[in-house]
């Protein structure tokens, strides 16, 4: 906050480095101070800390063009010709200045247990997904530990886009389709049976084999803050994907990826009549306020509801 502050007692000194691309310098050192000024404040407050860290983490980023452009182009600061050690140092400083923020404001990679996370309904397991050539395209979702115990559900949306759920009791299903939007409901005994980078799984009328790549995991922790706005962002951008939204019952709920595989083989039957080679997911299923990734994929994940 202070050095916020200094931005608008003086400019001046600030002025040099500012890229010469940018218009009017005067205007970006105030600026800059400013939002410096503002997300210190915010990360001060208690109640707004992790949105601080977020958007100071990302204002180190941006602002680090401007040391960059000093080194770059070796443009003195306040009279002082800065040598190559000193800008590495500076750039250490900046590294250092984004873990701490970081971890003052609990996000990523410092975040611990949620706090609310004893009154959420918590899954984990692996959702694949993926569309074939006939147009059929299928959810599944393979949950280890779920408030319902080991289960597995599918989602299926046919080529006309009547959407189907297929799982185990109606007390599984009961709880997702409050949440999600189905045009039927089938109730089946679902064997699934599955190994590290494969799946195979047989209901009354479905039978389908996914094989995935060894992926690439997510090495570190995020909070649900983070899940919901910066990772939010980049699925969306990446992927297509939503990893927070509000279900139809008005139910918070994130999805926290651990690991990204791509389906490289899958094969499916629908009432013993091959649905084809699988295929990217062009059209919507509409399940609910996130679609699947495109391309097929595999992806372990810890779903937090609300």
């Amino acid at each position: 906050m202070a050095i916020g502050i200094d931005h608008f007692i003086h400019p001046v000194w600030y002025e040099p480095i500012v890229p010469e691309v940018l218009p009017s310098a005067r205007f970006w050192v105030l600026f800059s101070g400013l939002f410096e000024t503002l997300l210190g404040l915010l990360l001060i407050i208690p109640a707004t800390r992790s949105i601080g860290a977020v958007g100071l983490n990302g204002l180190l980023v941006i602002l680090y063009w401007a040391n960059f452009n000093m080194w770059y182009n070796d443009i003195p600061l306040n009279g002082t010709q800065y040598d190559d050690v000193w800008h590495v140092i500076r750039l250490i400083i900046q590294i250092f200045l984004i873990l701490l923020i970081s971890w003052i404001g609990e996000i990523t990679p410092f975040k611990g247990k949620e706090k609310s996370i004893e009154s959420m309904d918590v899954f984990q397991g692996r959702i694949s997904s993926c569309s074939f050539e006939s147009g059929d395209r299928i959810v599944v979702g393979d949950w280890m530990s779920s408030p319902f115990g080991r289960f597995t559900d599918i989602m299926w949306a046919k080529p006309d886009g009547h959407r189907v759920l297929i799982a185990p009791n109606s007390t599984i299903s009961d709880y997702i389709q409050a949440m999600y939007t189905f045009d039927e409901i089938q109730i089946q005994d679902i064997d699934i049976e599955n190994k590290e980078q494969t799946l195979s799984l047989k209901s009354e009328g479905l039978a389908l084999d996914f094989e995935w790549n060894k992926g690439w995991k997510i090495p570190f922790k995020r909070s649900l803050f983070f899940i919901a706005t910066v990772e939010l962002f980049f699925a969306r951008v990446f992927f297509g994907t939503r990893t927070h939204g509000t279900t139809k019952n008005n139910r918070k709920e994130w999805y926290a990826i651990d690991r990204v595989s791509k389906i490289i083989k899958g094969s499916a039957t629908i009432d013993g009549q091959d649905v084809g080679e699988i295929s990217s997911m062009t059209n919507p299923c509409k399940f609910g306020f996130s679609e699947a990734p495109k391309q097929p994929s595999s992806c372990e994940v810890r779903t937090h509801i609300q």
